[in-house]
């Protein structure tokens, strides 16, 4: 005796099998720091750093990912258009140039930023923000740590819509950028010989 209900399980199941995919959704920061014309600085510099490539947690690549209290995950669909890192690491040096009339070289002779991204994801709960975290460390030529300390922002994001979280990201992205470029201004201005 043949069951009824057989032939729309095995329907169900074909079609799971078989379903179409959406296509990955790319997506970049709105970041102020990220624009071309952030790059451009009208003052001269008053010191020289070498920016160390930026490196970030191993889970944060591609694909956006999503934290709430106790657990986290990567969304399927929505991606980063590059890796985490190096949006920071444009951001960073934007920021150096613009804000802390800092310029980079490449030169050893000069104190050395390191950074290490923790954090370039979309918190979902308790509250609803872009969260970006950055391990910072500038190191004087001879190898004395000037400074070392976590960088951290969050932007509320308005709703679920990926450009409200592209909006926020950015925000927050570009409050970290700017911490770290006045923590690397303020501990020149401190170091620098007195004339």
């Amino acid at each position: 005796m043949k069951r009824p209900g057989a032939w729309l399980v095995s329907i169900a199941l074909a079609g799971c099998v078989f379903r179409q995919t959406e296509a990955p959704r790319y997506f970049r920061p709105d970041s102020a720091a990220l624009s071309p014309e952030a790059a451009l600085d009208d003052g001269a510099p008053a010191r020289t750093i070498r920016l160390r490539a930026v490196r970030a947690r191993p889970f944060l690549r591609e694909r956006i990912v999503w934290r709430a209290p106790g657990e986290y995950g990567m969304y399927e669909q929505r991606r980063w258009s590059e890796l985490p890192e190096a949006y920071v690491e444009r951001a960073i040096a934007s920021a150096l140039r613009r804000e802390a009339h800092v310029d980079l070289t490449d030169d050893t002779r000069a104190p050395s930023l390191s950074a290490n991204v923790t954090a370039f994801d979309e918190v979902v709960s308790p509250t609803h923000v872009a969260n970006v975290a950055v391990d910072a460390s500038l190191t004087a030529p001879d190898g004395r740590r000037l400074f070392e300390r976590r960088f951290a922002a969050e932007a509320v994001i308005a709703d679920d819509d990926p450009r409200s979280l592209v909006r926020s990201m950015g925000a927050a992205l570009d409050d970290v950028s700017a911490q770290v470029a006045r923590s690397v201004a303020e501990t020149l201005k401190v170091g620098a010989p007195s004339g």
